[in-house]
This record gives structure tokens, sequence and C-alpha cells, in this order.
């Protein structure tokens, strides 16, 4: 029997949220909290407020990086004995706003006494739930989570509550301890219970989308951006890249048999992602959107000009630019998995001095874009230009 695409989606989002319910229903790291259900607050303060400390010795680099504007609202979350409180408090000014928001009353209470000894008046407390950071919707121009993420123990939820909160075009800054074996602590690896890649893919998931990471400034810790899209954009088929608002009563829908090759030339900064792949994992996305699998498209994208740069390995791109790792390479490898062909052209290689030893593992190289584009374009592929 026929049943309407509209009825098919709603069932699915309806199992997908049941689903995510129960996953909830038990904690990720039980127990983690403990030690803040009745904290002595001095003694978390010597903790928290040395120089030993990474986030504190460079706090004030952080609130830079963070880039808030006066007038604006930021939640604190996890706020603790309130140091960044207490910075973004100076930031926003007298005409913003400030909320620190945590699990413990004890450190609500002294940021409290603190805001009100230091005449800061902009500064609000929320005490919130194991599960949700109790913020009214639509109020937050930015939620700023320092070491605190890997203390959430039913994340889904919690983000949940904050992509919620989160005004839209608001932004998510996140700062959580590397957890990488064999580099980091025993401490790290015993208490943090996953390392970036996943803390970052549980984010995504909830709606938000990665926009930038602060590579150099701290060595513990990681430093990425997100922002919840000014859209309730989706994601269905690559994950976290490539945002899309589905419109399934407009014409012209994706269909079976697509065929398309994206010319690459753009340029972009050294820490953003090139338009390219942004634009082929949208493609993919839409077709995810129409309940269309990534099979029934074939995409290609070829990386010349000053696009080349793209494809270099992480290594290679330090090098040159001064990056940690190359951001492009992410997304590379899930459209890669998804079936996109990436290719860079061996000539623009050779222009721009980059020996092939310094492609990536896994992207070919073709012998030139111009034959490129001229075979695919033979094979009934839709030219796109991305420059």
């Amino acid at each position: 029997m026929f049943r309407p695409l509209a009825v098919i989606l709603v069932a699915t989002l309806q199992l997908s949220f049941l689903a995510t319910t129960f996953a909830q229903d038990k904690s990720v790291k039980p127990g983690i909290n403990d030690s803040f259900r009745d904290p002595n607050v001095s003694e978390f303060t010597e903790r928290f407020e040395i120089e030993s400390r990474e986030v504190f010795a460079l706090r004030d680099q952080i609130i830079k990086e963070c880039e808030i504007k006066p007038g604006s609202t930021v939640a604190d979350v996890g706020a603790g004995t309130g140091l960044f409180t207490r910075l973004f408090s100076k930031v926003v000014g007298d005409q913003g706003r400030v909320i620190a928001v945590d699990i413990s009353e004890n450190f609500l209470d002294h940021i409290r006494t603190t805001s009100r000894e230091l005449g800061l008046k902009n500064i609000d407390t929320l005490l919130c739930k194991d599960d949700s950071t109790e913020l009214q919707s639509g109020t937050i121009d930015t939620a700023f989570i320092c070491d605190t993420y890997h203390h959430f123990e039913y994340p889904e939820k919690t983000m949940a509550s904050l992509f919620a909160a989160l005004k839209p075009g608001g932004r998510l800054i996140l700062i959580d301890f590397r957890r990488i074996e064999g580099v980091s602590s025993d401490w790290t690896m015993g208490h943090v219970r996953a390392g970036q890649e996943v803390f970052e893919s549980e984010i995504t998931k909830s709606g938000f989308v990665k926009v930038k990471e602060i590579p150099d400034l701290l060595k513990e810790n990681y430093f990425v951006i997100f922002e919840k899209p000014a859209s309730k954009l989706v994601t269905p088929t690559i994950a976290g890249f490539g945002g899309i608002l589905p419109r399934p009563a407009a014409i012209e829908q994706p269909r079976v048999g697509g065929k398309v090759v994206f010319d690459t030339t753009a340029d972009g900064k050294p820490d953003a992602i090139n338009k390219g792949l942004d634009r082929a994992a949208r493609l993919l996305n839409l077709y995810g959107a129409n309940n269309l699998s990534a099979s029934d498209v074939k995409a290609v994208i070829v990386f010349h000009g000053e696009a080349t740069k793209s494809i270099l390995s992480d290594e290679a791109y330090e090098r040159r630019f001064g990056q940690k790792t190359n951001p492009n390479l992410t997304l590379i490898r899930k459209l890669q998995e998804a079936g996109v062909e990436v290719m860079v052209c061996g000539q623009a290689l050779n222009y721009k001095g980059f020996p092939d030893a310094e492609v990536a593992a896994g992207i070919p190289v073709a012998a030139s874009a111009l034959t490129v584009l001229m075979n695919k374009q033979a094979d009934g592929h839709a030219y796109i230009p991305m420059h």
C-alpha cells in the first residue's frame, strides 16, 4: 500500500525520537559528577584557578578567540567556580548578559557572591539538571563549554536543550581534553570517556555545524566552534557537513541516476573547508532528504587552481600553512565513503609546487583537470563550476 512521503518522514522521526529517548535513559558515564553534588568550593577554586591549568593560564587568549560581541547573551555551561563567567561579564558589557549554568548550587552560590563583591551586575545563575541545561528557548547568542562536555551524563538530551536555547546562527564553543592513546595522561584516559571525534559527532548529530577550529592555542585541549544553522538544516547522508533544508513539496527533486562533476578551483582560508566539498555534501544530503541513497547519484570532484591545496596530507598542510590538520580531509573521507570520486589535477600539483608525496593517501592524481572534465562530461556528467 502506498504511503505518502510526509507520513513516512513523520513516522521515521517519531521512531528516531523514541530510540534517542530510550538510549538516553542510561548515563554514558555514571558517577562522573558525584564530586560536584556538594563540592567544597575553595578546594575546587585552588584546582581550577591555578597557572598550571592550561585553560586558566591562557584564559585571556581564549576569551579573545571566542569573539564575543558586546551586548550579547552568553551561557557558561558547567561554570564551576565562575572563572570564565566573570571574564565574559566584562566582554558583554552592561547591555549584555552572562548566565552561569551548573548542577551544583554550591558553585552558583559562590558565583553570586563573587559577582556581587566585584560589582558585576550582568551575571545570572541557573541550576541545571543532569539531562538539561534548563535554559529558555531562543535566548542565547553563545554557549561556552570548557572542560565540561565530558561530564555530560546524557549528552543527547543536554545538547538538545542547548540547541533549543541558542538563537538561529548562535554559536557553541567547545573546549575539552585531547584523549589520544599513548599521548594523553593516564588521568585523561581514565576520566574522559571519549576523544574529539566522538564528541564532535555527538554535537553535529544534535543539529550543530562545525565552522572553525583553533588549532595552535592549546596543547592539552582542543578548541572547536560550532553554529546553530539559521534554518533547521539537516545532514542525513554526510553527517555534520553540507546542511540542507528539506523541501518535500518543491519541484525538481533529486532523481535516481544523476551525474555531476564539480570543477573546483575556489580558494579559501587555510582553516576553512573548501566550498566545492561543501557543495558536494549538500547534493548528497538533498538525496538523503528525499529518501534516496548516495549511490543514486554519481558525483566527481576535481581540484585544481587555488583549490589544489585542499588535498594535501595533514603533515604537508601543517608545513605549508601552519595548520596542524587539513580541515578538508574529514569531509573528503566522508564523501569518498559515500561513493564520490575525489581527484586532483596533476598539472596543478606541478604548477603549485606540490610533489605527489604531499597528496593525502587515497586521493588519486589525474593527468589533468581538463581531461577529467572532458571525459566526465562525455560520460553524461553535468558540469558545475566551483570557482
